[in-house]
């Protein structure tokens, strides 16, 4: 009988502790800070971070669980260089249209990326996602606006990162 109750409390011991341990998501890592991030239809996420000391900018897309693209696959000083930005912003309202939009692009074994985060006042309409063009061909990977956490225009103030017009 005794051997019951000290089975019963190691399996109620280790089930509290397999529970309390913290959702791991590998898509966010302990030393970077999230820029943008938006979860698609399809149910993946879109992730760009950057260190929390700045040394790296990175793109992710999978699950929290499942990285299914990391670009660059090396995280260094370098990477800042494989993105291109484009952002702008003007406020005022819809008197004078107000608007933001960012634009993170980078190429990957001769594909085309390119995230999304927009906004505008004269019809309130967000959108955010990335478009993916292999051969010419673009496919729209649209976000969820409502899931999206951050913003790609906060990008536009780091010197390191290659700024369009």
């Amino acid at each position: 009988m005794m051997k019951r109750y000290i089975l019963l409390i190691c399996c109620c011991l280790g089930l509290t502790t397999l529970l309390a341990q913290p959702n791991k998501n590998l898509l966010l890592l302990p030393n970077e800070t999230l820029v943008f991030a938006c979860q698609t239809k399809a149910g993946k996420w879109v992730y760009v971070c950057k260190d929390k000391k700045d040394a790296y900018l990175v793109y992710r897309y999978g699950t929290p669980q499942k990285i299914a693209l990391q670009y660059p696959s090396v995280l260094d000083t370098t990477s800042w260089q494989q993105f291109s930005f484009k952002g702008y912003s003007r406020g005022g309202g819809k008197a004078n249209a107000a608007m933001y939009y960012g634009f993170l692009t980078f190429n990957n074994k001769g594909v085309d990326y390119e995230v999304y985060d927009t906004w505008n006042s004269e019809d309130d309409k967000e959108n955010c996602g990335i478009v993916v063009t292999t051969a010419g061909k673009s496919t729209d990977i649209k976000g969820i606006v409502k899931s999206r956490k951050g913003y790609l225009l906060a990008l536009r103030d780091y010197e390191q990162l290659s700024q369009e017009e």
